[in-house]
C-alpha cells in the first residue's frame, strides 16, 4: 500500500470534509445555544411534552454524559439528552438586525432554540420508529454488517493486496461496502427526522427568527452525515482501486 498516496487520496479530504462540518455544527450550536426558544420547559419536561403529544408515552427520558451525545434508542425505547443539551447557559434574544445576541442580566433561564432543534429531531427518530419508517427499518437491519465492515473489513482488504490474495481483499471490500451503504441510508433518516422536529417546533410556537434557528442547527447537523457518507465514500473507493491496480 502506497501511504503517501492513502494520505493525499483518503486522508486529506476526510479531514477537511469532517473537519468543515464539525466546525459547521459547534458553531451554529453555540449561537442558537445562548437564544431563548420562548418554551418555558427544560429540556426533559420539553422532550416528556414532544413524546406524549405523539402518544410515544411507553418512549424514556434518560441524561447522557458527553457533548451533543442526544440520541434515540429504538431497541430501548429510549430518548437519551446530552448534558450539554440539558445544562444550557442563561438565555437571551435574538436581534437579526444585529446578528447578536443580547442576554438579560436577571430571570431564569429557558430552554434555547439549539436545544430544542436537537431534541425534537431526536423525538422525530421516536415517530419514525413508531411508524416503521423503511429507512430506519433498512439502516438497523444492516448494523451487525456494518460493525464488521468497519472494523475487520480494512484489515482483509489490506492483507489480501500485501499478499496478493485478492479474494480475501474483494470479501474484505464487499463487508466494507456495507459500512458505506450504512452512512447513505443514513441521510434520509435523518433528513426526515429534522422534518418532523421542525412541525414540533413550529407548533409550540417557535416561528420567524426562532424556527430560522432551529432550521439552522437541524442543517448543520445533516451536514456531518453528508460528510460521513462522502468520506466513507472515498474510503471504498480507493480500497477498490487498490484492488484492481493488483489485479492488473
Amino acid at each position: 500500500m502506497n501511504f503517501g498516496l492513502y494520505i493525499v487520496l483518503v486522508m486529506l479530504p476526510s479531514i477537511l470534509i469532517t473537519g468543515w462540518a464539525a466546525l459547521r455544527v459547534r458553531t451554529t450550536y453555540a449561537k442558537w445555544a445562548k437564544v431563548d426558544s420562548g418554551i418555558n420547559l427544560d429540556a426533559f419536561d420539553f422532550a416528556r411534552r414532544l413524546l406524549d403529544r405523539q402518544g410515544l408515552t411507553d418512549v424514556q427520558i434518560e441524561p447522557t454524559s458527553g457533548q451533543l451525545t442526544d440520541h434515540y434508542d429504538p431497541r430501548g425505547k429510549v430518548l437519551r439528552v446530552s448534558q450539554a443539551v440539558s445544562g444550557g447557559p442563561q438565555l437571551g434574544s435574538y436581534d437579526p438586525s444585529r446578528a447578536a445576541v443580547s442576554i438579560p442580566t436577571g430571570g431564569q433561564p429557558r430552554l434555547s432554540v439549539a436545544a430544542a432543534a436537537v431534541i425534537a429531531h431526536e423525538v422525530g427518530h421516536a415517530v419514525q420508529d413508531r411508524e416503521r419508517d423503511p429507512w430506519m427499518t433498512v439502516r438497523m437491519t444492516i448494523v451487525p454488517a456494518v460493525q464488521f465492515g468497519s472494523g475487520v473489513a480494512p484489515w482483509l482488504i489490506i492483507a489480501g493486496v500485501w499478499l496478493n490474495v485478492l479474494g480475501l481483499a474483494w470479501v474484505g471490500l464487499i463487508a466494507f461496502a456495507a459500512a458505506v451503504v450504512f452512512t447513505f441510508v443514513t441521510l434520509p433518516v435523518e433528513i426526515g427526522a429534522s422534518g418532523k422536529a421542525l412541525a414540533f417546533v413550529s407548533s409550540l410556537g417557535m416561528v420567524g427568527e426562532r424556527e430560522i434557528g432551529a432550521r439552522d442547527v437541524l442543517k448543520a447537523a445533516a451536514w456531518t452525515y453528508v460528510a460521513a457518507a462522502l468520506t466513507a465514500l472515498i474510503t471504498f473507493l480507493y480500497y477498490l482501486m487498490l484492488i484492481v491496480a493488483r489485479r492488473d
